[in-house]
């Protein structure tokens, strides 16, 4: 994300899954470009775990509709990840040409880990839906309304490096088009650290209103802890080379409790 306001282009990929959440980070995306032009990729994941999963003769499918359990294969789990992903792709084209952005979507098959890590090469952002996973109706993706801000709050970590930065400015972009409120989770290997990192958020701020917590050297499994305490309703974080370590990805997919901007 660099180069003058004018001629700013950003690229944003979008992570797409299969998940109740996919829907409210596809909202996301006419709050991350309403002032800047974009480049938006939906990538819809089929994760090589749950399809592996599929051809366990334990593993069953709940239909919530008529109430009936059956044995699930990856075949038929296959099939229904096409028609997932149709969805998810109508979606996108929907969001995209409402807000008057290219796109472009793909189906991969792999691990989130993977698949950040690649998409981190050539992306300024990476929208990552909350952690819920299921198996969805056709059609759950349809959006009937223009993206409305998240009634609750913005969180931000911030531990004042270049990244950290580049996040803050995203959150307080997110801030200021919803509530003009913003959680920052400052981090420090010092508590003596804290007042210049409070200083420097509040100078970028501005008329945002800021909340701050501090956590001293934590690791990724407290950051998100502490976020859900705070019931946010979307995570922005640099995207450092700690969080797409494997470790870091695996408790993403799995504690992660809204959706979240992973920042260049």
């Amino acid at each position: 994300m660099t180069g003058s306001r004018e001629h700013l282009h950003i690229r944003i990929t979008v992570m797409l899954g299969s998940t109740d959440a996919d829907r409210a980070a596809l909202e996301m995306l006419g709050l991350l470009t309403a002032e800047t032009p974009a480049e938006i990729l939906g990538l819809f994941m089929e994760d090589i775990e749950l399809l592996s999963l599929a051809d366990l003769p334990v593993a069953r499918e709940y239909c919530c509709l008529t109430h009936v359990e059956r044995q699930l294969n990856a075949a038929d789990l296959q099939r229904q990840l096409r028609i997932q992903a149709r969805s998810a792709e109508q979606a996108l084209a929907a969001i995209a040409g409402r807000i008057g952005f290219s796109w472009s979507f793909q189906t991969v098959r792999g691990s989130l880990a993977s698949l950040l890590q690649n998409a981190a090469e050539d992306m300024d952002l990476i929208l990552l839906a909350a952690a819920r996973r299921t198996l969805p109706l056709p059609g759950h993706f349809a959006l009937t309304s223009p993206p409305r801000p998240s009634r609750q709050p913005v969180t931000v970590i911030f531990d004042g490096s270049e990244v950290a930065q580049r996040a803050l400015a995203v959150a307080i972009r997110l801030a200021r088009a919803g509530e003009p409120s913003l959680n920052v989770f400052l981090v420090a290997a010092n508590a003596d650290d804290f007042t210049s990192l409070r200083d420097q958020t509040t100078e970028l701020a501005g008329p945002v209103a800021l909340r701050f917590y501090e956590l001293v050297s934590p690791d990724i499994s407290e950051i998100l802890a502490a976020v859900r305490s705070e019931r946010a309703g979307m995570l922005v974080l640099g995207m450092n080379e700690p969080l797409i370590s494997s470790d870091s990805v695996e408790l993403l997919r799995k504690r992660l409790s809204c959706p979240a901007v992973l920042v260049k």
